[in-house]
């Protein structure tokens, strides 16, 4: 078995290299990015990238396979990874369910059989740990590891720079704060949706309180991104951010999700119906027009809400119920346009 990757690996490891050196100073860019061309190089199911806050490990970027596992959050203690920033080194597990060292609910959770974990560290900073999966038990070969290792002082210095780019340009102190936050609007982004949503539906097991999915998605971006360009487009997201935020009491969980589509997490002790009163009426206010530049631009969206157990009782289920009436209420809004 090879240990050391071919021509054509360090090829497309350079090209990585590249293309990360050449990228935005952004953090969730960057972690997207990163996650994405790992599990590319060593043709993994998926990757993702953990983030250490306090005693966890926090699925902060996913791809692949792991998309759906973003926010998901793991003790430091007892995991693969965990042992592997312990180790300072790279670890690979040949197979979830003959290898003690991880914690194989959790590879189940995420359905996983064999993986890769690095630990990315700067000098003595630790940054995180990068991790490629893979449904198939013996995936993996030490050349995968090597090409792994190969990449990973590139990603933690990069990393290191953003880092260090964002906490001069924006004064911002913590790695996690970037992760987080969405970079255009300073609101949530989604590992943070997802995080908060878990966290919200192991609370709910024990409060009397509702607990409510609000979906978003802004009508006519697209128009506005095409007719006056993306800095109007990126104005406009932004403006819809801060109309919304401005509406919302300190505890509820507003997150750009990506694009043009917004997650809202309410966690109420009023009645289903009241909270629905209250997001129709947020919706109106937000709307309406904004001047970009001295033109005028309507904001419009449309929304699709999911409660708490009736709507499902499971992340996946809530959003899913909360997309599918958020489409719907886009569909009759074209319709009544057209009228």
């Amino acid at each position: 078995m090879a240990t050391s990757p071919s021509e054509s690996t360090l090829e497309k490891i350079l090209k990585i290299q590249t293309e990360l050196t050449a990228a935005k100073p952004e953090v969730p860019l960057l972690l997207d990015l990163i996650t994405l061309r790992s599990k590319e190089l060593v043709s993994g199911d998926g990757a993702v990238f953990e983030l250490v806050e306090g005693e966890d490990l926090v699925y902060r970027a996913a791809s692949g396979s792991a998309s759906n596992q973003i926010g998901l959050r793991l003790k430091v203690t007892g995991s693969f990874s965990g042992l592997s920033l312990q180790l300072k080194e790279s670890l690979n597990c040949i197979d979830s369910e003959e290898d003690n060292r991880v914690n194989r609910e959790a590879c189940r959770v995420v359905g996983l059989r064999s993986m890769i974990v690095v630990p990315l560290y700067f000098d003595m900073e630790v940054l995180g740990v990068l991790k490629v999966l893979s449904a198939k038990p013996k995936f993996f070969t030490d050349a995968d590891v090597h090409s792994l290792n190969m990449l990973s002082s590139t990603i933690a210095a990069i990393l290191h720079n953003a880092y260090r780019w964002a906490e001069r340009e924006k004064r911002l102190q913590s790695m996690s704060y970037l992760a987080s936050h969405d970079t255009l609007t300073g609101i949530y982004n989604r590992s943070a949706f997802y995080d908060y949503l878990r966290k919200g539906i192991v609370r709910i097991q024990s409060n009397p309180i509702s607990l409510t999915v609000a979906m978003f998605d802004l009508d006519g971006l697209k128009q506005v991104n095409d007719t006056y360009g993306h800095a109007a487009g990126d104005f406009y997201i932004y403006q819809f951010a801060k109309r919304l935020s401005n509406l919302l009491q300190d505890h509820d969980i507003l997150a750009r999700l990506g694009g043009d589509e917004f997650g809202l997490i309410l966690m109420s002790p009023e009645p289903k119906e009241s909270v629905f009163s209250f997001l129709s009426n947020i919706t109106k206010l937000v709307e309406g027009e904004v001047l970009f530049e001295s033109i005028p631009l309507q904001i419009k969206s449309s929304l699709g809400v999911s409660h708490y157990p009736e709507d499902g009782e499971d992340l996946e289920s809530l959003i899913r119920k909360a997309d599918e009436r958020m489409y719907l209420d886009k569909r009759e809004r074209k319709k009544n346009q057209t009228r």
